[in-house]
């Protein structure tokens, strides 16, 4: 059981590894922000207002739309991950469509997708809780090989 679960957290931890720290210095929660596991998502589309809010001040619509929507597909599958981290089957889907928004997110910003990502994600993983039931998700899916598809199909990814 102790190697299973090192094997998990080690697999966690290569995730991290492979796209950065969890953390950034320049957020913080918003001040006011619902800071439960789930936060507060009044239009019930996946994403936490607080995000949909940074994405659209930051990212906004229509010079930046590919850029938006790539980065509401990640915030979707990500806090679909935080929320269902007890479920190993769905925590393989969730980390699968997370792959699938970064190639989209890749595919549209092909040079400053790695800080621009990175950031989103700290945004996402603003509470202990958060990024923990995040971490978690990854460990479910540490056994399963999801593999990046060539670069010429990342924009396929992109819903």
């Amino acid at each position: 059981m102790l190697m299973g679960r090192l094997k998990r957290m080690a697999g966690a931890i290569l995730l991290v590894t492979f796209f950065g720290g969890c953390g950034s210095e320049t957020s913080a929660p918003p001040a006011g922000a619902v800071l439960s596991l789930a936060g507060t998502d009044a239009n019930n589309d996946g994403v936490r207002d607080d995000i949909e809010t940074y994405i659209d001040a930051t990212y906004p619509a229509p010079a930046n739309a590919d850029t938006n929507r790539a980065l509401r597909q990640y915030a979707k599958a990500a806090q679909s991950s935080i929320l269902d981290a007890d479920d190993a089957a769905k925590s393989i889907a969730h980390v699968t469509d997370r792959f699938r928004a970064l190639e989209c997110l890749m595919a549209r910003r092909a040079t400053d997708f790695h800080p621009v990502f990175v950031e989103l994600r700290a945004r996402i993983l603003d509470t202990n809780p958060r990024s923990e039931a995040y971490l978690k998700a990854d460990g479910q899916a540490a056994a399963v090989n999801i593999p990046l598809r060539p670069a010429e199909q990342w924009v396929g990814a992109c819903l």
